[in-house]
């Protein structure tokens, strides 16, 4: 794998009071990560939901930014990842790992890029045979 694409939790984690430093060096010192517009859906779903409304403010802000901030290195959905992500979460159910639709699709946004899958959430990932690597963890 050439690189990474960034789960949601990941992101998450960026714009918390005091996010987790091995999480905040592990996005640093990574090169060029891509996200996958399932995570854009994921975060705006967050954003509208939070009752403060100047949080919500604040992270509609961020969202923004984020946008901008991955601008050419957002994986959208086409035909070709939409079908192969049908196949990954059939193949999980069938190994008895029955998983998330949204799941299934980061991952297949991750394989069309040959991208390893950085999350905290690594047992939602593991069926679907993506390189994974969980930023809490790493050195």
């Amino acid at each position: 794998m050439s690189g990474t694409l960034l789960d949601t939790n990941v992101l998450s984690e960026l714009v918390r009071p005091k996010p987790e430093p091995r999480v905040v060096a592990f996005v640093r010192a990574a090169a060029d990560p891509y996200i996958s517009v399932l995570t854009l859906h994921e975060i705006a779903y967050s954003v509208q939901r939070a009752p403060n409304p100047v949080r919500r403010t604040r992270l509609t802000s961020w969202l923004a930014s984020m946008r901008k901030q991955f601008d050419g290195r957002i994986i959208a959905l086409d035909a070709d990842i939409a079908e192969h992500g049908g196949r990954l979460r059939a193949a999980a159910d069938a190994a008895g790992s029955p998983s998330d639709p949204l799941d299934a699709l980061i991952a297949a946004c991750a394989h069309a890029r040959g991208l390893a899958v950085a999350t905290r959430n690594v047992r939602h990932f593991a069926g679907f045979g993506v390189d994974l690597v969980d930023p809490w963890k790493a050195p």
